[in-house]
């Protein structure tokens, strides 16, 4: 959880300072353009305002992320970690070849451990083909993730690439809930591979 709180104070620093920095440079014209204050009064009063500001807006940001992302990583049975501030969140599996399984029939069959478990909301599936599905899935908290899964198989590995964004621009706050809807499909996808290879239980 520490680590989680790191990130997101690292991932919110610029957006703060920036805040604060506009606040700052506007409270100083305005204090020097209508009310004559001196640059040299001015300035110090603007910059202790504008590191109030930023000091706020990354705290308050901060907590109500960090107990949001605390609620869908407990939803889901995670632990949270720095990894969960990333954007977007990729996810991989990768096991040895399976034999007699085009990349189609892999991808098919991780469509359907997708769209049949309980756990998973699936809004609509976007791309299917060979190798390729995009789903939007309904996370926690009301938000909703588009994932895009690739699979890919070779001579020596099957390989399946899970990456999940929000669906939303303005949701790019919320990427715990990215971070856990890619945890649960990497899982699925692990398993639908795993039952192809006739070992559930590998």
């Amino acid at each position: 959880m520490l680590g989680y709180c790191l990130a997101v104070v690292r991932r919110l620093a610029l957006p703060a300072l920036a805040t604060g920095t506009v606040l700052a440079a506007a409270m100083t014209a305005a204090l020097v353009l209508v009310d004559g204050t001196p640059w040299s009064g001015a300035a110090p009063e603007a910059l202790a305002a504008g590191a109030a500001v930023a000091f706020a807006f990354a705290a308050v940001l901060t907590v109500t992320t960090v107990l949001g992302a605390a609620r869908t990583a407990r939803r889901y049975g995670l632990t949270l970690g720095p990894e969960a501030v990333a954007l977007p969140s990729v996810r991989e599996v990768r096991m040895p070849t399976i034999e007699g399984r085009t990349a189609f029939q892999l991808t098919d069959s991780v469509r359907h451990v997708v769209e049949e478990d309980p756990v998973l909301r699936v809004d609509e599936v976007t791309a299917f083909g060979h190798g390729i599905l995009d789903l939007t899935l309904r996370g926690p908290s009301a938000s909703t993730v588009f994932v895009r899964v690739r699979v890919t198989t070779g001579p020596k590995e099957t390989a399946a690439v899970v990456e999940a964004r929000p669906a939303a621009t303005y949701k790019q706050l919320d990427a715990a809930a990215c971070w856990a809807v890619a945890r649960v499909v990497e899982e699925r996808v692990a398993r639908a591979l795993r039952t192809e290879t006739g070992d559930g239980t590998l």
